[in-house]
């Protein structure tokens, strides 16, 4: 069985009225002969256009000679449709109603595709806010936890405690540092002669690496990489020979 499809022109599907022909089972030229009669039916209204309908066009035959032919667009179809009975307008009428209803669909899954695409990268940027809101607010509650826990230091009587407090408070204050050297796990990395994998397995397991999106003692994120400042640097270096020779693992 012979596949016919639908052609673009100015973002507008239509049908080649050679396809047509074979469609309906008439000559490609005694079809021609019916639309340009259909035209000149429809040109004696002031109200239609016949390019809502059938759209003139040419080819080059296997002669290399040009032909005229017409696109029909789903009206133009219905109009022909309209004008024939019996089994063979049925099942022309099946066709052309099957091509325009699948090109419809295909169209529709392309549009919901590019929208599911568009929410997924919407939903990416909500994630992405609520991530940087969340470490926002880490480092507001550290903060006042550590003010807290300063006060608490101001008003003990007793030194260890006091102490104590002041360190508590040190390693929950999160504060941008100006001017602060940092250095990516790829630099330390080639600075021990091991992968920046390992480094960050090291980094995780010797607790150098704050929460994500947050900042810490020995580092801090920014866009999704992790930078070790030179604190946590040099608790790197203390434990190279561990780093480079004690986990073949790593």
């Amino acid at each position: 069985m012979e596949e016919f499809k639908l052609l673009k022109i100015n973002d507008q599907s239509v049908i080649d009225s050679r396809d047509v022909a074979k469609m309906t089972g008439k000559q490609h030229k005694h079809l021609m002969r019916d639309i340009r009669k259909y035209i000149k039916d429809i040109s004696t209204s002031p109200n239609l256009d016949p390019s809502i309908f059938f759209i003139q066009d040419s080819y080059r035959d296997a002669k290399g000679e040009i032909r005229d032919c017409y696109l029909l667009t789903k009206e133009g179809c219905e109009f022909v449709a309209n004008k024939m009975t019996g089994q063979k307008g049925n099942l022309f009428t099946a066709q052309y109603v099957s091509l325009f209803n699948e090109y419809q669909e295909m169209q529709q899954k392309q549009l919901n595709q590019a929208l599911s695409i568009e929410e997924l990268n919407l939903r990416n940027r909500e994630l992405n806010f609520k991530e940087r809101w969340l470490g926002e607010m880490e480092a507001q509650n550290a903060n006042k936890r550590a003010e807290l826990l300063i006060k608490l230091a101001n008003h003990s009587t007793k030194a260890p405690l006091r102490n104590d407090l002041l360190n508590e408070a040190m390693n929950q204050l999160i504060l941008p540092v100006v001017g602060e050297k940092a250095f990516p796990a790829g630099v330390i990395a080639d600075e021990l002669g091991v992968s920046a994998y390992t480094i960050g397995i090291w980094g995780q397991r010797l607790g150098l690496k704050a929460p994500h999106g947050m900042r810490g003692p020995y580092g801090y994120w920014k866009n999704n990489q992790y930078f070790y400042n030179e604190q946590g640097v040099q608790m790197l270096l203390d434990h190279k020979d561990e780093i480079t020779y004690g986990d073949s693992d790593f």
